[in-house]
């Protein structure tokens, strides 16, 4: 047996701020296309002039943020369909192609491949971005006995967010947590709580996760990101029920880092990723995110505001296809379809 290449390269930013990736004009006017972006923001300054100054203000800067992300999500699938229907079932966390894939072949993807390209369109157009990592709460796990028994407890670094500074404030920018995510810039304070798919509230805490061996002054602090789903109305006088969605940190996660990260939640048979097909977008109405939709395996289910239906159930291979072109925008190969494992095939 040959022995296997030695690296003469590894993963790594470019030690040149300006060798990093950015996307051309041209290619920002594709990608608001891709997302819909209407005109009146295309139109501002702060695109038209190409004003960085301003982009780094909250008064400028954030209502635009504000556009992009909810563009983003109602546009670009959380999907996982490269681990399921290829050849190659590998991910690519590589800037170009990754806008290849989303933009070019009208994709998406997991956190780390949406993530890593929005927060270069950010860069782009002179946002302040830091890639950073967080855990995900097992209270959002699809296995019933975790979910039971574990709750309370976070997996490892396993999700990729985008920190978004202006006039001094880092916000939460997070494009790929599919309907559970933030779907909003928040701004990162200890106790701030917001609408955001209504009637859902958001809110961030800095506190000890329960595994921490810290306690009290000496406990080990993370940003958690919590859901409650059914807000308590104003004359109730009980506690909201606040479910842990993710957990991070503010410390810089490099290239590297999420090769890492990706690696294990593509190929681990615990993964959620590489066991279930599924691809999730949110749900726009007059510039406002009010649900989203959602394939899990071969169910098709819709959520605005608290009410819940599903819209179909997928029998056959065939209708599942159809159905991701459907309601998701996915037209896949036959190359693609004929690569989707045997065990993941429906009837």
């Amino acid at each position: 047996m040959s022995p296997k290449p030695v690296p003469t390269a590894l993963t790594q930013l470019s030690l040149s701020d300006q060798d990093r990736p950015r996307f051309s004009t041209a290619e920002l006017n594709e990608f608001f296309d891709r997302i819909q972006l209407p005109q009146k923001y295309r139109d501002s300054p702060l695109l038209s002039d190409n004003d960085k100054a301003k982009v780094a203000t909250k008064e400028h800067g954030l209502p635009l943020l504000h556009a992009l992300t909810r563009h983003y999500t109602c546009h670009v699938p959380f999907e996982n369909l490269e681990l399921h229907y290829s050849a190659h079932k590998t991910i690519t966390l590589q800037v170009p192609d990754l806008y290849n894939k989303i933009v070019r072949q009208r994709r998406g993807g997991r956190c780390m491949e949406n993530n890593t390209f929005f927060g270069t369109v950010l860069r782009s157009l002179g946002y302040e971005v830091r890639n950073c990592g967080g855990r995900v709460s097992r209270a959002m796990s699809p296995y019933p006995e975790v979910r039971r028994n574990q709750a309370t407890t976070y997996d490892g670094w396993n999700h990729m967010l985008n920190l978004v500074r202006m006039d001094g404030e880092w916000y939460i920018v997070d494009v790929g947590m599919g309907a559970m995510g933030p779907n909003l810039p928040i701004p990162i304070r200890d106790g701030f709580e917001t609408t955001s798919v209504a009637p859902r509230r958001v809110r961030i805490q800095y506190r000890a996760i329960p595994e921490s061996y810290g306690v009290g002054e000496g406990s080990n602090k993370l940003w958690c990101y919590d859901v409650c789903y059914t807000p308590k109305a104003e004359d109730d006088s009980t506690e909201n029920v606040w479910t842990p969605i993710y957990c991070f940190t503010e410390t810089e996660f490099l290239p590297q880092d999420y090769e890492m990260m990706s690696w294990f939640t593509s190929t681990h048979e615990r993964s959620l990723f590489t066991r279930y097909v599924t691809s999730t977008l949110m749900i726009m109405d007059k510039e406002e995110i009010v649900g989203s939709i959602t394939l899990f395996e071969n169910s098709i289910k819709q959520s605005i505001g608290t009410e819940r239906k599903v819209l179909q159930e997928c029998k056959t291979e065939e209708e599942r296809v159809a159905a991701l072109r459907e309601f998701f925008g996915i037209e896949l190969t036959n190359e693609q379809r004929n690569g989707l494992p045997s065990d993941l095939r429906l009837s």
